[in-house]
């Protein structure tokens, strides 16, 4: 009997599913000493995806320790990555770890469907020589792509550090967020090390740099739900966080989009509802047209009415950035929105955030430099600590 193994949205939701109960879960993920490591992922035989609540049945395919090596060096890892619990890893670190796993699996036909998705630069370059190496050497592959181009693809982006700033702002306001040598740590790992940064209204943030380099983590950050911004110096929104801050007040004035809060949103609701939960309720007519506009503003007007189980990824992903954007925020924070995202996709999304920067401010990450909306003034570049 053949073997296939799969390289899937579907298979990193149901991981994530299975270890967090909410999406920001992976910031509190120390104190879970249960929680499956990359280690167990990897080398476990029989590895079953169980938690205290999440209970699978079916183990997952057996793995060949033998190519524990090999499959590290695909997936751009050292052997300290197996200490890491699984809950922990960014969305690009789990990615990897899911194509290592694949590789020990020893399939007869490798299925990998959007494989470049939720991966920096330099190792979607690297991803490419592998897959063509792969294929010199006879291996059955089926690579799904969402952008045309990526196996093609031969640029070489190394992230840099610091700031850089594209344009000037047409107006520079207030100061909005401000970090003074702000530190983050999961044990002895360091992922943000005496960060100074400053975003001001009139301006708008694009954060690049490699997998585990703590772009997610600094947006945490921003939106409050990590719970180190306690042990930092940090003023969010005008308000201190150590002087009577309110994440829940603090969140109210924030649109938040996520990989992690797409992979776990229920499904089982619809499109428009998704966007009208978000307002007091019951919901005016006004809100109720506002909704509608932005839902035909992303291409979504002829499915407001399909749950979003029924959607394709990409359509879940708009219709959460366009529930993240419905509310008028005084800030929208994007984590790789453009994730899995065809061309006209983005287009229609880039768009639309052009046209409301005039009023919101934007600050999203990206794994594609200079693939962001016209309004971006400024760039944070980061760096993977030693």
């Amino acid at each position: 009997m053949k073997k296939t193994s799969f390289f899937s949205s579907d298979l990193q939701r149901k991981i994530k599913k299975a270890l967090s109960r909410f999406w920001q879960e992976r910031f509190i993920s120390l104190k879970d000493d249960d929680s499956p490591t990359a280690k167990d992922f990897l080398l476990k035989n029989p590895f079953f995806l169980n938690s205290e609540h999440f209970v699978e049945s079916e183990p997952f395919p057996k793995t060949n320790p033998a190519l524990l090596n090999e499959a590290l060096e695909l997936a751009g890892f050292s052997e300290q990555i197996l200490s890491q619990k699984l809950i922990s890893l960014s969305n690009g670190e789990l990615r990897r770890l899911m194509l290592a796993r694949n590789y020990m699996e020893e399939p007869d036909l490798w299925i990998l469907d959007d494989p470049f998705g939720g991966m920096d630069p330099a190792y979607r370059k690297f991803l490419v020589e592998r897959i063509n190496l792969f294929r010199k050497k006879g291996v059955n592959m089926q690579v799904n792509l969402k952008r045309e181009d990526e196996l093609a693809a031969s640029d070489l982006w190394i992230a840099g550090s610091g700031q850089e700033k594209i344009k000037e702002p047409e107006v520079l306001g207030e100061v909005l967020f401000s970090l003074s040598n702000v530190c983050v740590s999961f044990g002895a790992k360091k992922v943000i090390e005496n960060l100074n940064w400053e975003v001001r209204k009139g301006e708008h943030w694009a954060i690049t740099g490699p997998n585990g380099s703590g772009k997610s983590t600094l947006l945490g950050i921003l939106s409050g739900d990590h719970p180190q911004i306690y042990r930092n110096d940090l003023v969010l929104l005008g308000q201190n966080v150590k002087n009577g801050f309110s994440v829940s007040v603090h969140k109210g004035k924030l649109g938040l989009f996520s990989p992690e809060m797409a992979l776990q949103t229920p499904r089982k609701i619809s499109v428009l509802e998704t966007l009208l939960e978000n307002f007091p309720q019951p919901v005016l007519a006004e809100e109720k047209k506002r909704a509608i506009a932005l839902l035909a503003h992303l291409g979504l007007g002829g499915e407001m009415s399909k749950l979003l189980k029924d959607l394709s990824e990409e359509h879940v992903k708009l219709a959460l950035i366009a529930r993240a954007i419905s509310k008028n925020p005084q800030v929208l924070i994007l984590d790789e929105p453009t994730q899995g995202m065809s061309g006209p996709a983005r287009e229609k999304l880039f768009s639309l955030l052009d046209k409301i920067a005039e009023k919101t401010t934007l600050i999203f990450t990206t794994h594609y430099p200079g693939e962001w909306p016209k309004c971006v003034t400024n760039i944070l570049n980061f760096s993977i600590l030693p």
